[in-house]
């Protein structure tokens, strides 16, 4: 097993990716990451973007920020708003989700 920080999600990435898929899910991918690690993993999702539609989870707005073209949020397992990354995190329509990214709620 890998034991340099962020091997282990790289290695992961690269055995999901060896099958082609249409879609690459990542959940929480650089959640246990320090920010040198992070940063090369989002430099892979970045890279890896040409050829893949990779949907991510995560609940970190910056990292959302640095790395999603389009982002959607839900709660409660409903969709409160979707749309592209700038918008949604900038002038959000919603009440919710401008609590959200503003940190007032979570």
């Amino acid at each position: 097993m890998p034991n340099c920080p962020g091997q282990q999600q790289r290695l992961c990435v690269a055995r999901a990716i060896a099958t082609r898929p249409d879609v690459l899910l990542m959940d929480e991918p650089a959640s246990a990451l320090d920010p040198v690690s992070t940063a090369k993993l989002e430099d892979l999702i970045d890279q890896l973007r040409q050829h893949f539609t990779i949907l991510i989870i995560t609940h970190n707005m910056q990292q959302a920020a640095r790395i999603a073209q389009r982002v959607a949020f839900f709660h409660l397992g409903k969709l409160i708003e979707h749309g592209d990354t700038v918008d949604i995190l900038t002038s959000p329509q919603r009440r919710l989700t401008r609590d959200y990214v503003s940190g007032r709620m979570g």
